[in-house]
C-alpha cells in the first residue's frame, strides 16, 4: 500500500492523490509531496521527509512537489519527481480520495508578478483542463458519492487564459450538468470577482462561501506587494458578495509584516477585517522567498512585531467566526457529513463546522444532512 505524506494546499493534496493512484500497483512507496510557499511550509515538508525515512526504511520513497522542484538537493537518497514530471504522470488520473469532499483541479499556473510569490515562479505556465474532462471527472466523483466538488488551482480565475475560454464560460457548462453536486471555489484572487461571475454563481448549487487572497488592506502595501487592485476594490467586492448571498462566509488571505509594513498600514488591514463581514482569516507571518522580488527588500519588520499583529488578528476573527456562527441559531444548514468521533462531525455549504449529536452509519459519509442550528460554542455549532 502506498504511504502518502501531503504538504500544503488543496491543489497539492489533489496531485497527491492523484500520483497515489498512478502508482497504486506500486508495493513498497513512501510519497513526500512538499511545498515552499512560506518558510513554514519547508520545514514541515523536511520534517515529513525524514519521518518518512525514519518510519518506513525499507521501502522506497518519492519526493514531489514544489520544494522538490525547486531544492531537489535537500532531498537525498530518495527519488524526486518535479512538477513536470508528475503533471505527465498523473494525466488522465482521477483520484479517488479518502475524504468527505472532492478537490478537483480544473487549472495549474499562474502568470501574475505577485513580488512576494515563490508558486508563480515555479508554477509559471498556465493550464486548463478542458471542458470535457471536467465534466468526466464530475461524473466519477459522483459515482464514487461524493456530493461536494471543490474547485482548485494555482489560479483559478486564470481558467481558459490558454484555451480562449474563461472561469465563467466553464461555470456556464457546469450548470447545464444534471443533479450537480454543490460546487465550492478553493480560492479566488479578488481581480476576477465582479458582477458577471457573481450571477453566474448564483445559476449553480454554490456554496455560500469564497476565500479571497486579499493579502493588506493597505494600497501602498498592496503596490509593493505588486497586486492588481487596490483596498477600495476589496471594499466594492465584499458589498457585492454580501448583498447578493445570505449568510455567506468570507475567508481571506493575510500577510503580515511584509517588508516596510509600518504600524499605520498594518491598522489598514486591521480596520478592514473589523468593519467588512470576514468570516475566516488565513494568516501568514511574511517570510523572504528566493527567486522572489521582494526577497531583495530583506525582512526588516522583527519576528515579535509579526506575532504581534498575528495575535491581533487571530483575535479579531476569533470573535466575528464567533458572532457569525451565533447569527445562524434557529436556521437551516445543508451539512456535509465528515467523521464520526464523539459527535458527528460536518460542513456547512457556507463553511461552518458542525457537531451533529446521534448515530451515524458510514454509508452516511460524504452524504448531505439537513440540519437545524439549536446551539452554538466558541469552537464550533452543535446540532
Amino acid at each position: 500500500m502506498t504511504v502518502l505524506y501531503n504538504v500544503g494546499c488543496k491543489l497539492n493534496q489533489y496531485e497527491g492523490s492523484c500520483l497515489v493512484r498512478c502508482l497504486q500497483d506500486s508495493e513498497n512507496i513512501v510519497i513526500v509531496n512538499t511545498c515552499c510557499v512560506t518558510r513554514e511550509a519547508e520545514i514541515k515538508s523536511l520534517k515529513k521527509f525524514r519521518q518518512a525515512k525514519r518510519l518506513f526504511p525499507d521501502k522506497k520513497i518519492i519526493v514531489t512537489g514544489c520544494l522538490a522542484h525547486l531544492n531537489p538537493e535537500l532531498f537525498p537518497d530518495c527519488e524526486i519527481i518535479d512538477n513536470d514530471r508528475r503533471n505527465s504522470l498523473i494525466k488522465g488520473i482521477f483520484p479517488s480520495p479518502d475524504k468527505a469532499r472532492y478537490f478537483l483541479k480544473i487549472e495549474d499556473g499562474c502568470n501574475q508578478t505577485c513580488t512576494y510569490c515563490v508558486v508563480s515562479r515555479i508554477r509559471k505556465k498556465v493550464f486548463s483542463k478542458p471542458v470535457a474532462e471536467i465534466k468526466k471527472e464530475i461524473a466519477w466523483a459522483k459515482y464514487l458519492g461524493f456530493n461536494e466538488i471543490v474547485l482548485v488551482g494555482a489560479n483559478i480565475g486564470l481558467y481558459g487564459i490558454d484555451t480562449g475560454t474563461t472561469l465563467i464560460e466553464l461555470l456556464g457548462e457546469l450548470s447545464k450538468i444534471p443533479e450537480l453536486p454543490r460546487i465550492r471555489l478553493s480560492s479566488l484572487e479578488p481581480n476576477f470577482i465582479d458582477p458577471e461571475i457573481i450571477s453566474c454563481l448564483k445559476d449553480l448549487p454554490f456554496c455560500r462561501h469564497f476565500h479571497i487572497p486579499v493579502q493588506s488592506g493597505d494600497d501602498r502595501i498592496l503596490s509593493l506587494m505588486g497586486r492588481q487592485y487596490d483596498s477600495h476594490h476589496i471594499k466594492n467586492i465584499l458589498e457585492l458578495i454580501s448583498k447578493n448571498f445570505s449568510d455567506v462566509a468570507i475567508g481571506a488571505d493575510i500577510i503580515v509584516g511584509f517588508p516596510e509594513e509600518k504600524e499605520e498600514e498594518f491598522n489598514n488591514t486591521l480596520k478592514l477585517i473589523q468593519e467588512f463581514p470576514f468570516t475566516h482569516l488565513h494568516i501568514f507571518t511574511y517570510s523572504p522567498r528566493p527567486i522572489t522580488d521582494a526577497y531583495r527588500f530583506g525582512d526588516p519588520v522583527y519576528s515579535t512585531e509579526k506575532k504581534k499583529r498575528l495575535w491581533i488578528l487571530k483575535s479579531l476573527i476569533a470573535e466575528k467566526n464567533f458572532k457569525f456562527r451565533q447569527s445562524l441559531f434557529n436556521k437551516i444548514l445543508e451539512v456535509i457529513i465528515e467523521k464520526k468521533e464523539n459527535y458527528i462531525k460536518g460542513l456547512s455549504d457556507n463553511y461552518i463546522k458542525v457537531n451533529i449529536e446521534g448515530t451515524c452509519q458510514e454509508k452516511e459519509l460524504r452524504k448531505i444532512r439537513i440540519v437545524n442550528v439549536t446551539k452554538t460554542e466558541t469552537r464550533g455549532v452543535l446540532i
